[in-house]
């Protein structure tokens, strides 16, 4: 396995992680209205965004490497 598609792997299952764990604490919050799993929240969305920076910045970096 390659560099380049172990990284497209794990953002992706990373990623998909961040969504489910948004939508669970946003489903705990709902029922049991601790502050605590809002928080879990907001920082899965902010983990999720850091991720698609991640990747953009990564997949730029290796086409820059693979065309030299």
């Amino acid at each position: 396995m390659s560099l380049k598609s172990f990284h497209i792997i794990f953002i992706f299952v990373c990623t998909i992680f961040m969504v489910y764990f948004c939508y669970w604490s946003f489903v705990k919050w709902f029922n049991y209205k601790d502050i605590s799993y809002l928080v879990y929240g907001f920082l899965s969305i902010v983990s999720f965004l850091i991720l698609i920076l991640y990747s953009n910045s990564f997949m730029k970096k290796y086409k820059e490497i693979t065309s030299l």
